[in-house]
Parts: C-alpha cells; sequence; structure tokens
C-alpha cells in the first residue's frame, strides 16, 4: 500500500497546468471591478482546430459573489462559423462545466483543448449557438473559488452571457438557455433560480442539468464513505473554509486538515475515471472527519444555503440522472424533481440507464440539445411530473 501522499503526488502529475502563459489576462484591477456585473473587460483569441470550424477567445469579465461583491471570472466564448449572421439574433447557450477542482490553476479555459472542459462542443457548434462557458471565480482569475457555493457561480453563468454579448465579433441576443453537468448542473439550477431578478434584461427560455448535485447534505452523507466522495467533500470544505470563515479545524483532525488543503491544491479533468483508478489502488479506510458537518451549526448553515429544495415555476427545466451514479444519488435527484413538480414548475426528468456520473456526460448530450433546441424554437416545454 502506497501513503496517501505518494497517491496525491500520482494525481497531480496527472494534471496539466499551463496557467502561467495567461496570468497577465486574467488579472483584474479594483479600478476594473468596480464596472457593472457582466462587463467585459478584455478577450484573446485561442485556437480552434479548423474541423469545429469556429473562433474562440479567452474572456476576463466581472461578475459578483454570493456576498454581492464585485469580482472577476474568466471564461472562454465560441462563435461557430454557421451562427445567425445577424448578430442581433444569435442565441447563447451558457455551458457550467463539472468539477475541476479549487485551485485557481484547474481554470477550464487554460486546459488544452475546449474539448475536453465543453460538454457536447461539438453539437453545441454544430447549432449555430454561441456559446459562454464560464470558469467560475477563482479558476483563473483571484480567488477563493466558490465550489458548490450556488449564488455566486450562478452569477458567474449569467454574467458570461452578458460578456459574450460585448465581444466585437460575436453579439448576440437577450435570449439563452443554461446547461451544466455535475457541479455545473448545481451551478445551471442556481441560475433559473436567480436569473430574472440578477439580470432582468435577459430571457432564459430554460435550463438542462445532467447529474446535478441538490441535497448537499444527503450527498456529503452517502458519498463520505468512498474515495470519490471524499476527494469532493475535500474540495467543498476547502473551498467553504476560505469563502464563509468557518474552520476546517472545527471537524477535522489536524493530519485531515492537511490531506483537505492538499487535495485542494490539485486538479482534476475527469473525475470519476482519476479518482477510479485511485479508489482501486489504495481506498482510504480511516475515519475521515471528526464530526459531521450537517450537526455542526455554521457547517450547516453553509449547506442549506447552497442547497435547493426545488425549481419554481419560472423556468423549464430538463434534468437528467444516470441510475448508477454513484456520487449524485438518483434517489436524492428524484426527490428533487418531486419537490420541483410539486412547486409547479415544468420539469421533464430523464433517467439514463445503466449510466453513471461519468458516463451520464455525454449520454445525456443528444437529449439536452433537442430540448434546449425545442426551447428556442419557442415550443411548449414537456413536463412529466406526475
Amino acid at each position: 500500500m502506497k501513503p496517501l501522499a505518494l497517491v496525491l503526488q500520482a494525481w497531480l502529475m496527472l494534471t496539466f497546468y499551463a496557467g502561467a502563459a495567461y496570468a497577465n489576462m486574467y488579472e483584474a484591477t479594483r479600478a476594473e471591478l468596480q464596472n457593472p456585473p457582466g462587463t467585459l473587460l478584455r478577450y484573446q483569441a485561442m485556437p480552434m482546430p479548423a474541423f469545429f470550424r469556429a473562433k474562440a477567445w479567452r474572456v476576463l469579465y466581472v461578475t459578483r459573489d454570493y456576498l454581492g461583491r464585485p469580482i472577476a471570472s474568466s471564461g472562454v466564448v465560441v462563435l461557430p462559423g454557421h451562427a445567425n449572421r445577424n448578430p442581433a439574433q444569435r442565441l447563447i447557450v451558457a455551458w457550467a462545466h463539472p468539477t475541476a477542482g479549487i485551485a485557481r490553476k484547474c481554470a477550464p479555459s487554460i486546459q488544452e483543448t475546449l474539448a475536453q472542459s465543453i460538454l457536447g462542443l461539438n453539437e453545441l457548434v454544430a447549432s449555430g449557438h454561441i456559446i459562454a462557458a464560464t470558469d467560475y471565480p477563482g479558476l483563473g482569475t483571484v480567488g477563493p473559488v466558490g465550489y458548490l457555493v450556488g449564488k455566486g457561480q450562478a452569477q458567474a453563468v449569467i454574467d458570461s452571457v452578458r460578456a459574450a454579448r460585448q465581444l466585437p465579433e460575436v453579439g448576440g441576443s437577450n435570449t439563452y438557455a443554461a446547461w451544466g453537468y455535475s457541479q455545473g448542473g448545481h451551478a445551471a439550477l442556481f441560475a433559473a433560480l436567480h436569473s430574472a431578478s440578477y439580470a432582468p434584461e435577459l430571457r432564459l427560455v430554460g435550463v438542462a442539468a445532467t447529474a446535478p448535485p441538490t441535497q448537499l447534505a444527503q450527498l456529503l452523507r452517502a458519498d463520505m464513505n468512498s474515495l470519490e466522495g471524499r476527494v469532493l467533500t475535500s474540495f467543498a470544505l476547502g473551498s467553504w473554509e476560505l469563502k464563509y470563515g468557518v474552520p476546517l479545524s472545527t471537524i477535522a483532525d489536524d493530519e485531515v486538515v492537511v490531506a483537505i488543503r492538499r487535495v485542494g491544491s490539485l486538479c482534476v479533468t475527469n473525475v470519476k475515471d482519476l479518482l477510479g483508478i485511485l479508489s482501486a489502488e489504495r481506498p482510504l479506510e480511516k475515519r475521515f472527519l471528526k464530526s459531521e458537518p450537517w450537526r455542526h451549526p455554521r457547517w450547516a448553515n453553509v449547506l442549506a444555503s447552497n442547497t435547493m429544495s426545488g425549481l419554481s415555476q419560472t423556468t423549464p427545466a430538463l434534468i437528467l440522472q444516470g441510475d448508477s451514479d454513484t456520487i449524485v444519488r438518483p434517489a436524492v435527484t428524484a426527490g428533487f424533481v418531486r419537490a420541483s413538480c410539486g412547486n409547479g414548475a415544468r420539469v421533464k426528468f430523464v433517467t439514463l440507464r445503466g449510466k453513471g456520473h461519468a458516463g451520464s456526460a455525454k449520454a445525456s448530450i443528444p437529449d439536452v440539445m433537442a430540448w434546449i433546441n425545442a426551447r428556442f424554437r419557442g415550443e411548449p416545454a414537456p413536463s412529466n411530473c406526475k
């Protein structure tokens, strides 16, 4: 058995990081942050393989954190070559990415290829829609990142649309759809909750979420005995300690605190596959935390503030869930859908048979693309609420 340090070192060696080359691009001054949310601060063309027939730019823009404080976020905007000739009529898909890590170097926009960070990139480009893909604040830009901090990440998703519309070659209408997977599904659902009040000039026609974490305390309780669950919990706790000022020492001993912070310094690009390798090599068997976060008042408040009890009637939703997912548990997602239906929301719930957490990503693409395109065409949103 290898010691934990060697396992984490192997993980680090598998992580690609190219952030140093873009450091100046992602630095916002205090004066720049005084601009309204969604203000595009700078942009930089980035290469796209010729077969995509699209242009792409790294962007830096102003957004707000969960307390409404100015903060910068980086991201990517993609313009398909066959987008609508009239920039004012171009439709936008706001993409919210899954777990990459919580360290600044983990930003998807600085990874080697966009196809690694934007699910369904081929299909989105083929649709002719603009893609606005936020990194979330703290990935690429100065942090800390708000991992699973619903309101802050939702606002970064919404402001990516505002920023994309300011790119000279891009433009875009005020109409958009949001799509997220895993962590990004959580951000996209929160975007649906806040879009109308935060950006009343924009029109969100629908939100698609693949394997979205919703009831965070339930998921932490279910997942903490697995290696994958412990690592994702480490990301959450490490982020929340900095965002909310709740010390890790209140729920973890010194050795575990060191491990949580070490994990937080690393990146992943495919959580399920990468952690599956580590899990097969050496599962962590010792007790993870000395106190359960949902039983500690301050940590419980953090969990509650980033948990969604259900969607409202405002925005139609497509929610897709693998029935073999051991990270985002199917029963938890199904409970969220039932609550949303009880609120009068229009929800289409799709079970991806035989799919785990990683497998649900690719499997969800055809349904999501068909559903988003139907929303853009103005067709009535389907619902299988009972």
